[in-house]
């Protein structure tokens, strides 16, 4: 984790692909690296609304994990033209050098523990969160820290054979506390919603608690549940 990443999409883009591409590029952006770049240089023929997939994403990063979505698009590459709207959502660049270039590495805190798979975690994983967040100077996020963080685990070990990871981070303004597994069950958005009027625990509690959460695939075929915390009204840390 910390690093860039790059992805090149070669041949067709068209709207069968849409979600295709959104879903490997969310699986990408798990991995928390500092900015997702997504080489368009040999795409040979793209549907306008197709690359409308890379806005959709862009602004499901900007809430979790916080990573930036860069394209590149060569000179002679026709993918993404230069009336083209996406130069108006997104960064868009000649080369990957350039775009890589252009990263500026945000200054961030980044920590994450290991959990067994039994109620132990749920102490464990409140006392890693309380001593790491008191050690960043968060001591006002302490307590939605900690419920957020015990929900996540409590939901895996429930619903879960997996051990629990908790990544906390905390760059931009912006706290996040997620939760790894190698469970592929996503949580029903459904469901939660429907509890969030009257829940006092769980994932409808991380629905009104938190200030955006969610859930995506990891690489490893797993999947990863977050929530984060405004801990500042500034874009910047």
């Amino acid at each position: 984790m910390g690093d860039a990443i790059v992805v090149a999409v070669r041949g067709r883009l068209d709207r069968a692909q849409y979600p295709r591409v959104k879903g490997y590029l969310l699986k990408c952006a798990a991995e928390a690296p500092t900015a997702l770049v997504v080489e368009l240089c040999a795409v040979q023929c793209a549907d306008p609304i197709a690359l409308s997939v890379f806005v959709t994403v862009a602004h499901q990063l900007a809430h979790w994990p916080g990573v930036v979505l860069r394209l590149v698009c060569g000179a002679d590459s026709g993918a993404v033209a230069a009336d083209s709207h996406l130069r108006r959502f997104l960064d868009v660049h000649a080369t990957t050098d350039e775009a890589l270039a252009a990263v500026s590495a945000p200054i961030r805190r980044v920590a994450g523990v290991e959990l067994p798979n039994d109620h132990s975690a749920l102490r464990i994983g409140r006392v890693f969160v309380r001593e790491t967040l008191a050690g960043w100077g968060l001591d006002e996020f302490l307590h939605e820290g900690v419920l957020l963080a015990s929900e996540l685990v409590q939901n895996t070990i429930q619903h879960t054979l997996s051990a629990p990871a908790v990544r906390l981070e905390h760059r931009r303004g912006v706290l996040s506390v997620a939760v790894y597994d190698e469970d592929p069950a996503h949580p029903e958005p459904r469901s939660v919603e429907q509890a969030r009027s009257r829940a006092l625990h769980g994932l409808g509690l991380v629905a009104n608690l938190a200030a955006a959460w969610g859930t995506s695939a990891t690489p490893s075929g797993g999947k990863v549940v977050w929530a984060t915390l405004r801990t500042s009204t500034t874009a910047a840390d």
